[in-house]
């Protein structure tokens, strides 16, 4: 039994969620398809972008796009998510609730830790990625920005998600 117990530990990959883990090269490509997009959106307030040099495990997914991420796994359109079968959204929905805030550090040659950092990342599956990109910051008080969720097909972005923040 313990040694069952070890092999999940060691199984579980970087992002602190158990399935297939991305190499350097699709996530530096992920990142950069999606910056590139990011670039492009003329309503970001920012184009100062410094990027931290760690990744959480699916922090905000819940938060932001829960809806949009259920819909996505189950190939729907958000609005219908909540009319569908409730035995196939709720162990998505669990899985979104239950994660617990982690951070692991990335050591990728396309991205390199900057002074206080605007732009962090978290991704839960292998064809996702969100970017939370703080555009405003006032003081110790609070913040606001935007958060994009990316979902990739075949190293191309599928589809993305917007979403407004403040705190």
């Amino acid at each position: 039994m313990k040694k069952i117990l070890l092999l999940l530990l060691f199984t579980t990959s970087i992002y602190g969620q158990i399935f297939e883990v991305n190499s350097d090269e699709e996530l530096c490509g992920q990142i950069q398809l999606a910056m590139e997009y990011i670039k492009a959106d003329k309503e970001l307030k920012t184009r100062n972008f410094r990027f931290d040099s760690k990744i959480g495990n699916g922090w905000n997914y819940g938060m932001y796009f829960s809806t949009e991420y259920v819909a996505y796994q189950l190939d729907i359109e958000k609005e219908k998510v909540f009319e569908f079968d409730k035995t196939k959204t709720y162990p998505i929905s669990k899985k979104l609730e239950n994660t617990k805030r982690e951070i692991k550090d990335l050591k990728l040659d396309c991205v390199n830790k900057k002074r206080k950092p605007n732009v962090e990342f978290s991704k839960l599956d292998k064809d996702n990625l969100l970017i939370d990109i703080t555009t405003n910051r006032v003081g110790k008080e609070g913040s606001n920005g935007t958060a994009y969720l990316f979902f990739f097909e075949n190293g191309e972005i599928l589809k993305v998600y917007k979403e407004y923040w403040i705190e």
